[in-house]
């Protein structure tokens, strides 16, 4: 995976990802096309943001630990690992893993 706009999410206090759905009472982790808006709600995981400027960055290890821990739950979730971290508009401002 490539994660892109990293830059873009400095400066929240916290991110979220939506993680399942609850639909009439049931838990799901994906989202039908005719699902009725009214019968179903989102279940977030919550993170840390983070402040600092991403856009002079030039290594993996100069990233923050609250990107970093972001980065390891999508990891974990999807089960393929982020290899790219785009942080800023620029071709060159991109970290490969």
């Amino acid at each position: 995976l490539m994660m892109m706009k990293g830059d873009v999410l400095s400066g929240f206090d916290t991110l979220k990802i939506c993680t399942s759905y609850n639909y009439k009472g049931e838990k799901i982790t994906h989202l039908p096309y005719n699902i009725e808006p009214q019968n179903v709600s989102v279940n977030y995981s919550e993170f840390k943001g983070w402040d600092e400027d991403l856009t002079k960055m030039t290594s993996a290890e100069q990233l923050p630990k609250n990107l970093m821990d972001y980065v390891a739950f999508i990891e974990k979730e999807t089960g393929v690992p982020v290899s790219i971290v785009s942080v800023g508009p620029d071709r060159k401002q991109t970290i490969v893993r």
